[in-house]
């Protein structure tokens, strides 16, 4: 089984009729379909993040704790809108009629990573609920959780700079020299791309 085929069949696991980014046709609907999954995995994140009256009441009285509490919700909202934001950073890969098989490896690959990482946040929010409010256990957890969803802020960052630079991609290897060749070999074209949407941002 080739790796493309591989990742594809996990990511489908996860997500019925993803079909991937090789037909044209199918482009848009297999990003709304990852986006709308992701969205729903933060919606139920959210959910989960709730108080009772006495919990709220506590956790408004310790300043450590509302402001982690308020913190992951807001961070959780800001993911959750720009996941489904995302193709207006990216609108003309949908309209390649060929993309380099290679660099579509890699973007399943971090199509998968985005998957896995909004799951486990889900589950990291689902926790929380067997803890107690305000406790340092509890604040732990709320910490763990605001770094997994900075970190899952900057993947969808990332997902927009590389499709953006895949739909311009950067001159023929020709125009660059020799030592530059040799050096694109070396990094591979997912590198290539990266390094050129790296010194844009």
């Amino acid at each position: 089984m080739s790796f493309e085929k591989n990742i594809l069949e996990r990511i489908a696991s996860y997500i019925p009729g993803y079909a991937g980014y090789k037909q044209k046709e199918v482009r848009r609907e297999t990003d709304a379909l990852l986006r709308r999954h992701i969205a729903s995995i933060l919606s139920s994140a959210a959910s989960r993040l709730v108080l009772t009256p006495s919990d709220a009441r506590a956790v408004a009285a310790n300043p450590d704790a509302r402001f982690l509490w308020d913190a992951v919700r807001a961070e959780l909202d800001k993911v959750a809108q720009k996941i489904n934001k995302a193709p207006h950073g990216y609108a003309g890969f949908f309209d390649l009629a060929k993309v380099d098989e290679g660099v579509l490896e890699e973007v399943y690959r971090h199509d998968l990573s985005l998957v896995e990482e909004a799951k486990k946040a889900a589950d990291l929010a689902a926790a929380l609920q067997s803890l107690k409010p305000g406790s340092p256990e509890w604040l732990d957890a709320l910490r763990n959780l605001l770094a997994h969803l900075k970190n899952l802020d900057a993947k969808i960052d990332d997902r927009t700079k590389i499709l953006k630079a895949i739909a311009e991609p950067p001159p023929p290897l020709w125009e660059q020299g020799h030592a530059q060749q040799t050096e694109a070999k070396k990094e591979g074209i997912f590198g290539k791309l990266f390094k050129r949407w790296r010194s844009q941002s």
